[in-house]
């Protein structure tokens, strides 16, 4: 059922700047390098991370400082 959830144009937006930050530096944005990008704050971007996983778009990994990985 996770993958049938459907993004905001909002989830979408940072889930692509994720993807291309990945490919341009291979590894994960941190949540203040989102929060800088969408001009938002720190736990703005935690949530909508929370919210790509929830999602079943993107795993976080535990206890690490770049700890987004794609699914």
């Amino acid at each position: 059922m996770k993958n049938k959830l459907p993004l905001t144009e909002k989830e979408t937006d940072i889930l692509a700047f994720i993807y291309g930050f990945i490919d341009d530096n291979k590894y994960s944005p941190t949540r203040q390098e989102i929060a800088g990008k969408f001009e938002m704050s720190y736990q703005a971007s935690d949530y909508f991370v929370r919210q790509l996983e929830a999602k079943g778009k993107v795993k976080i990994l535990a206890n690490k400082w770049r700890n987004i990985k794609i699914v």
